[in-house]
């Protein structure tokens, strides 16, 4: 053994003695010295912003365009600025987090979901996490098109693996676990809590059957990976909260007779399952409305708590305020209440124009729910069969939340569900699911997680 061999083998005794000490010293991954899981988190939740790049890919100017609002609720030449202003909101706030809960662009084309991205980043550099799940318009969405010229001219969606690398920086490039069937993943947003963003959507054959699908499902696959996975969190302590795009529970009753794709395929025991596995609390979007609901199973209880849209009035956001060590989450709603385009009389317009396409698109949704033809429904409302302005306004109220109907409305829909006529007995059901708000509240909320109080 010459001098240097010498030197280097009294050099890895001595390393391999402190390793040893300092092992036995308690550093290194003594899990003693591991941050201990956070005791509160403060943080946000936007729901179904729709984005969409007017000036790119056309607007008012566009027949087919006026034609495509005529047949929605959504402000979409608005969009850009009515986020704007909810994230300038965000911004200034302390949070920990943002979670945005699907349908970020209007019908998945690539430039919409680039300029998503970009608005995302402005949250990031203010200091905050930001996690995304798609929408059912989000991804292979053959709606993808160009108004600038007449006929309109489809334009690029995205895939899957699209989707992943343009959000790559909100929520995929940091979990701590991805869905290998699908575009679920869990985070850790902070120590000691668990995030599992949920992909409910149903894209993978849009483009063959040149539809995107409304209703949500969980593959088997998917559905297994999640409760393993609310399992291990089980075992290893940790505090469990979701996101989806779907309502995992109804928010009125009969939702499901009337709207089955805005409910999440087989419902009633999918939320047993997930509840019953340690899920408690999960925020939803899709219907527009923000609502609150709550379902105890006696073996577990499940909170769905929906945010609206930000292109529906009342253009709501949520700020959700977590005491993790008591399991609380006090739930509070924000809402835009001026864009540069209506500095003053935004809600007032927004309103209007949500009753505009409510009062025009109902007795299209009527004709398809009772199986009548359009022209039966306009002829039932002309003649005071059909109360519509009553219609219109209890769905106003729900997707405000916390409705909250006059003596007047009550007694229309009571005496109606007294009727031997069936069409107005339905009618007289519906209106009253609509207008009875289930509980919790939905505005303001504290919950308590898995709790039956």
């Amino acid at each position: 053994m010459n001098i240097q061999q010498g030197i280097r083998l009294q050099q890895a005794i001595v390393l391999l003695v402190l390793t040893a000490v300092l092992a036995l010293a308690g550093c290194g991954s003594d899990s003693s010295t591991a941050p201990a899981p956070a005791a509160t988190a403060n943080f946000a939740v936007i729901s179904d912003p729709h984005l969409y790049d007017a000036a790119t890919l056309g607007g008012t100017e566009s027949a087919e365009f006026q034609a495509y609002l005529a047949g929605d609720r959504k402000m979409l030449v608005e969009s850009i600025e009515i986020l704007s202003s909810a994230i300038t909101d965000l911004k200034t706030k302390s949070l920990d987090f943002v979670i945005i809960s699907g349908d970020l662009t209007k019908d998945g084309e690539l430039i919409n979901h680039q300029l998503m991205a970009s608005k995302l980043a402005e949250l990031k550099a203010s200091g905050k996490k930001v996690y995304v799940i798609p929408g059912n318009h989000d991804i292979y969405n053959p709606h993808a098109v160009s108004y600038k010229t007449s006929p309109t001219k489809p334009v690029t969606y995205i895939s899957p693996n699209d989707f992943k690398q343009i959000y790559a920086d909100y929520g995929y490039k940091d979990a701590l676990y991805t869905d290998p069937n699908s575009l679920s993943y869990i985070a850790e947003p902070v120590k000691g809590l668990w995030l599992f963003a949920l992909d409910s959507c149903q894209y993978d054959t849009n483009i063959a059957d040149n539809y995107p699908k409304t209703a949500g499902a969980f593959k088997p696959a998917t559905l297994t990976w999640i409760i393993d996975r609310l399992k291990e969190a089980k075992q290893q302590g940790k505090t469990v909260i979701g996101t989806m795009h779907h309502g995992i529970l109804e928010h009125y009753t009969g939702q499901t007779a009337l709207f089955p794709e805005y409910v999440i395929n087989d419902h009633a025991s999918l939320s047993k399952t997930l509840a019953d596995n340690g899920l408690n609390v999960i925020f939803t979007g899709h219907f527009h409305a923000n609502d609150v609901t709550r379902k105890d199973f006696t073996s577990s209880v499940l909170h769905d708590i929906e945010t609206g849209s930000t292109v529906s009035a009342p253009s709501p956001y949520r700020t959700v305020q977590f005491d993790i060590s008591n399991k609380k989450l006090t739930v509070s709603t924000l809402k835009v209440t001026g864009i540069p385009s209506h500095p003053a009389d935004f809600v007032a317009y927004s309103q209007q124009y949500m009753r505009d396409g409510l009062t025009a698109l109902t007795p299209y949704q009527l004709a398809q729910a009772f199986g009548l033809t359009y022209a039966q429904v306009s002829a039932l409302i002309q003649a005071g069969a059909i109360p519509l302005d009553l219609i219109v306004n209890g769905f106003m109220a729900h997707y405000a939340g916390d409705e909250t109907p006059d003596a007047t409305t009550q007694q229309t829909y009571l005496a109606m569900m007294q009727s031997s006529d069936p069409l107005t007995l339905q009618l007289g059901q519906s209106l009253y699911g609509i207008w009875t708000d289930l509980q919790p509240m939905d505005n303001a909320v504290t919950i308590t997680m898995n709790s039956t109080k």
